[in-house]
């Protein structure tokens, strides 16, 4: 197998109409239609492709469990799958089971779909998944996370643990929520007034409040009144997707977005999933060897992956005179880029206060290096001087020194002089005999 530098059609899939696509980490899914199938293939590893082994697939492969279920919608995390029912709202899982992720209460793998029970009584509109972690979100706006700690949004309420069932965003309870997104160690979620709200275990989620705590959901201020409607989350950044006509005014009157149904196939929470589902992380071992089984499958009709991709407020393809693009009154729009003006104008001069205090902090930086380099100056010219100190000491020391050693040489020959002078003064021998010892007397 050979990298792609270039989009290029996968000829398995020709004369199939493929309503929604998901990339994860190491693997890819798709969703047919007419009848509905779902096709897998990639790395096999921990059973994340759904066939009840780890075999790599490199072709599209029917997962036969998923036979005779309307699946609405698809996300592919780093190591797991899971899919959503279109009419009963309950998810499927499968793949790798570390930290829980799966839901299913435990940390096994599981190498073909099985219904996460605790989610049953509570109809799903949207799963998304990360490396190591899950989210769904409920036809009620609630939010669920579960898997590794630290990204799951549960800090405000005690230190988080990895959770192995699905468990309720608290924070989050009464703010409705419209979509969610799972990134690699972080979530962001869309609320039906249009405002963004994220968590996670660093600073990847985009908070610009250096006050904001890392897992404990919390709305960003930079969107506000953005009329956000998608929020999509990677391994290191996000991008979120404005509403123009709903900030003019154009289009339709709607003043929050329609709630994604769990209806057909390509629907707007569908598209999100697998936008979303394109998790980040490292991968769980080495690829095993390949193999392909299953039914034969065919390519996606032209343009069928792309349809609908631009939705309105009701979650409908807008239409407008130029391009599909809604007829903005002038007044509203003029009104509306006053407004954005004045948001830029205000953050400007934010800006230039904090350029300002940012200068006024560097002059006294400045200051004290200049204070610390004249104090090194000093400290460098005391060093030199007692360098020359300590070699004029040095000096004056061996001066004393060979003094002393005169001394010592004068003082000697006087002794000699002196004993020498009492030998001859008591007929011991002359001077020159002063070194040699007495002889005996005869």
């Amino acid at each position: 197998m050979q990298n792609e530098l270039v989009p290029k059609a996968v000829e398995a899939l020709v004369g199939f109409h493929v309503s929604q696509v998901a990339c994860g980490e190491f693997h890819t899914a798709c969703v047919t239609q007419n009848p509905t199938h779902v096709y897998t293939w990639g790395l096999g590893l921990s059973g994340r492709l759904g066939h009840g082994d780890e075999t790599d697939r490199h072709l599209p492969t029917l997962v036969e469990s998923l036979l005779g279920s309307q699946v609405a919608g698809l996300a592919l995390g780093g190591h797991h799958s899971a899919a959503l029912g279109e009419s009963s709202g309950q998810v499927m899982t499968w793949g790798g089971g570390a930290f829980g992720k799966l839901g299913h209460g435990n940390r096994l793998a599981q190498t073909t779909p099985k219904v996460v029970v605790a989610l049953q009584g509570r109809r799903v509109t949207q799963v998304s998944l990360g490396p190591h972690h899950s989210a769904a979100l409920t036809q009620k706006g609630e939010v669920l996370t579960w898997g590794q700690a630290g990204r799951l949004g549960h800090a405000s309420h005690g230190a988080e643990v990895d959770e192995m069932l699905p468990r309720q965003v608290a924070a989050l309870s009464g703010v409705p929520c419209l979509q969610v997104s799972c990134g690699h160690s972080h979530c962001a979620v869309v609320t039906e007034s249009g405002d963004v709200w994220a968590w996670g275990s660093n600073r990847a989620f985009g908070h610009t409040e250096p006050g904001a705590s890392p897992n404990v959901p919390t709305a960003m201020k930079v969107l506000k009144g953005k009329a956000i409607v998608m929020v999509a989350c990677s391994v290191t950044h996000n991008i979120a997707l404005s509403d123009y006509g709903r900030l003019t005014g154009a289009g339709k009157e709607a003043t929050t977005p329609a709630r994604p149904a769990v209806g057909a196939a390509g629907s707007s929470s569908s598209r999100r999933d697998s936008e979303a589902s394109t998790g980040s992380g490292t991968g769980e071992g080495a690829q095993g060897p390949g193999g392909a089984r299953g039914r034969p499958v065919g390519q996606a009709e032209e343009g069928a992956g792309l349809e609908g991709s631009l939705l309105d407020s009701s979650g409908s393809p807008e239409k407008g005179a130029k391009g599909g693009l809604p007829q903005l009154v002038p007044e509203r729009e003029v009104a509306f880029l006053s407004s954005e003006l004045k948001g830029y104008q205000e953050q400007t001069l934010k800006l230039a206060k904090l350029l300002q205090e940012t200068k006024t902090k560097l002059e006294a930086l400045q200051n004290e290096n200049s204070f610390l380099k004249s104090e090194l100056e000093v400290m460098h010219q005391c060093s030199n001087d007692s360098d020359e100190r300590l070699d004029t000491l040095r000096a004056h020391f061996n001066e004393r020194i060979r003094e002393m050693e005169r001394r010592y040489n004068d003082k000697e020959r006087a002794w000699r002089d002196t004993f020498n002078r009492l030998q001859v003064h008591l007929g011991l021998g002359s001077g020159a005999d002063v070194d040699a010892p007495p002889g005996p007397r005869s």
